[in-house]
């Protein structure tokens, strides 16, 4: 009866251990995807603040097209302020041209 208790207990301690590492690289493990030599290429990187978003877009990284920031939609907007945010540590309301400039770093 001993060995079945500290098995069990064993196995929960493993399954306790493999979810917090789950979290723990959910929270701040991040990727977008970039273009390159026609191959699409995920570029793997360490969130600078926890969040459960994982998948982001980097307008800049398809394309060498300055993105003029009266031009940009909601959307390109919100896919901007969040790359800028988790993967480079900067928060911006992106309302300039250098906002958008500063966040175009790889």
């Amino acid at each position: 009866m001993r060995w079945r208790v500290s098995s069990s207990a064993a196995r929960m301690k493993k399954l306790i251990a493999l979810i917090v590492l789950v979290l723990v690289t959910m929270l701040y493990v991040g990727y977008y995807q970039a273009l390159d030599d026609g191959d699409i290429e995920t570029i793997l990187f360490i969130k600078k603040h926890p969040t459960f978003q994982m998948k982001f877009y980097n307008i800049h990284a398809n394309d060498g097209e300055i993105r003029q920031v009266e031009r940009l939609t909601e959307q390109e907007r919100k896919w901007i302020i969040d790359y800028c945010r988790y993967r480079l540590g900067i928060d911006t309301d992106l309302k300039t041209q250098n906002d958008v400039e500063i966040c175009r770093k790889k």
